[in-house]
């Protein structure tokens, strides 16, 4: 550990039927697994050397650390779960090793930059959890400054109700929240043809 901030890029195994899967019957199965790598790549050179940030990957399944591997980033495996789970799992490994703020991210926002994931962690110095809020209703960053396990409870995932209810889970918790600005991430074939990238 050679910072205070540690940023988690969640991502799967580039394979078919296990990534982007809403695309399926919009698009040859091998351009949606393309799709997913292209995305994974670009997120990774984008964020991969962020000034005081520690960057990892948590990427599912657990067996596929050697293609992970060739990122030369520090991996997090991460269990079986819903995305929830798997979302707190992360979290627990980077503040068990003495990170004092994290925040993850997807694999699929083409307009992620280094300066959202910077005023993220600034906004953690004054709030419990931040929020990247999606177009879609769901949220595309989620860090915090203490592991709040509650927020990855009890939420719909992949909906429109998923950062509302969690908002909802934060307060309950009695947790401060702060956003960054809303961004799209690439879910539908909508998403593909708004964002260019057919």
């Amino acid at each position: 550990m050679t910072n205070e901030n540690a940023l988690i890029i969640i991502a799967k195994y580039p394979e078919k039927g296990n990534v982007k899967t809403r695309l399926a019957g919009h698009m040859p199965d091998v351009k949606i697994v393309g799709l997913y790598k292209y995305l994974l790549e670009n997120t990774v050179h984008k964020l991969r050397a962020i000034a005081g940030v520690d960057t990892f990957i948590a990427y599912a399944p657990g067996n596929a650390e050697g293609y992970f591997s060739r990122f030369g980033l520090n991996l997090i495996s991460l269990p079986e779960g819903d995305l929830g789970m798997r979302m707190f799992h992360a979290f627990k490994q980077v503040f068990h090793a003495g990170f004092q703020k994290a925040a993850l991210v997807g694999a699929d926002i083409p307009d992620l930059s280094e300066p959202v994931i910077q005023k993220a962690f600034e906004l953690l110095s004054h709030n419990d959890i931040v929020y990247g809020p999606a177009e879609d209703g769901g949220y595309y960053l989620a860090g915090m400054r203490k592991l709040v396990k509650d927020i990855f409870e009890d939420v719909p995932w992949s909906s429109d109700q998923t950062l509302k209810k969690s908002i909802g889970q934060a307060k309950k918790a009695a947790c401060s929240v702060a956003f960054t600005e809303t961004l799209s991430d690439i879910d539908t074939i909508e998403d593909v043809r708004k964002a260019g990238l057919i």
